[in-house]
Formats: structure tokens, C-alpha cells, sequence
């Protein structure tokens, strides 16, 4: 789903995209980062956190977002950035090889897509083993998101309930969690097969 000009003048405010920036750099300290590893921005938006992420730690960066102004955005503040990359791609198609990434990270996404669980799994696909998926989003009270599955027909509902049976199904090893009444984050390490 794309978002509306509104969200786009909110998210993509400069204070915003630092603060994002700042809490991916966190999380991605938390699971071990190294120069060099490459990471997928799922839902980049304008680019910043990715830009954020190849000065400050050295990475491989390719951000992907479903809106194209979002990644025209992204190309322009790139100016040709030599470790990064910025495609418009569905997120429950990813065009991707299989194990393709040190890291995949995702920060308040997943409400945005009706069909977050494969959007999940296609994160978990472009993983390599080891690797760590990085999730922030809102988690919905479950009689919420039944509701709104019914009724908000272009927006998904993450809970925290299928959330963590996505781990569990996928065997991923909880690096760092953290949950609010809304609001649910995890790094996750893939297990090697």
C-alpha cells in the first residue's frame, strides 16, 4: 500500500529520518554488524536510513519500497552512493536470490501490507543462515486486527501473538525483544539448517 502525501510529508521529515536512522544503527549493533555486510532496507522510504547506515558502519545497502516517488527520493540523495541501492519492488515478490543478505530489516512496514506474513517469509527467504531479520512495527490487539482484516481491506494487522508464531514456526532465535502495548520489535537470527 502506498502511503498518502500526509504520511509521506510526516515520515520523510528530517527529524524522523534520524531518529529511524539512529534505531536501526541500534539494532544492528545489537546483532553484531561488521563492515561489508550487506543489507536489505525493507521499505526504505526516501533513503535516509540506508545512507545512515553505509557512512556510519560501512555496509552493502539495497532499499526497497513499493512506492516509486519513495525511491526516486532515495536515488536522489544517494548521488550515486557506491554502496547503495534503491528498487521498487513488491514486498511479498522480493526479486532476490535465496540466502542474499546478512541483514533484513523492516521498521513500521508490515501495516502497510495486507499480506504481512509473506512478506515476512520473503524476508526470511533473502536471509542468509545466521543472518538477523530486524522488525519494528505496531502490534494490534487480536479482536483489532480481526476487525480490521474485515473492514481495512489495503492495510495489514500484525499481532504480537502471530508474530511471535512466525519465530517459532521459523525457528528464529530472539537476539533482542522489546514490546509496548502497541508496538512490537525483535532481532532475529535465522538458524543455520
Amino acid at each position: 500500500m502506498k502511503m498518502g502525501r500526509f504520511e509521506k510529508l510526516f515520515v520523510n521529515r528530517p527529524g524522523r529520518t534520524r531518529r529511524v536512522a539512529q534505531h536501526a544503527e541500534k539494532m544492528l549493533r545489537l546483532a553484531g554488524v561488521a563492515p561489508g555486510q550487506s543489507y536489505l532496507d525493507f521499505g526504505c522510504g526516501n533513503g535516509a536510513t540506508a545512507l545512515h547506515l553505509v557512512s556510519m558502519l560501512g555496509l552493502n545497502v539495497t532499499g526497497i519500497d513499493a512506492d516509486p516517488d519513495q525511491i526516486e527520493a532515495a536515488r536522489e540523495m544517494c548521488n550515486n552512493a557506491k554502496n547503495a541501492r534503491f528498487l521498487s519492488v513488491d514486498g511479498t515478490k522480493l526479486p532476490f536470490s535465496e540466502s542474499e543478505f546478512d541483514f533484513v530489516a523492516t521498521y513500521k512496514v508490515s501495516h502497510h501490507i495486507p499480506n504481512w506474513p509473506e512478506a515476512l517469509s520473503e524476508m526470511l527467504r533473502v536471509l542468509r543462515s545466521e543472518g538477523c531479520l530486524i522488525y519494528t512495527d505496531f502490534a494490534f490487539p487480536d479482536w483489532v486486527a480481526s476487525i480490521g482484516t474485515r473492514i481495512v481491506k489495503g492495510m495489514g494487522f500484525p499481532t504480537a501473538d502471530r508474530l511471535d508464531r512466525f519465530a517459532l514456526d521459523n525457528r528464529l532465535v530472539l537476539v533482542h525483544g522489546a514490546r509496548t502495548f502497541n508496538e512490537y520489535e525483535a532481532v532475529w537470527q535465522k538458524r543455520a539448517d
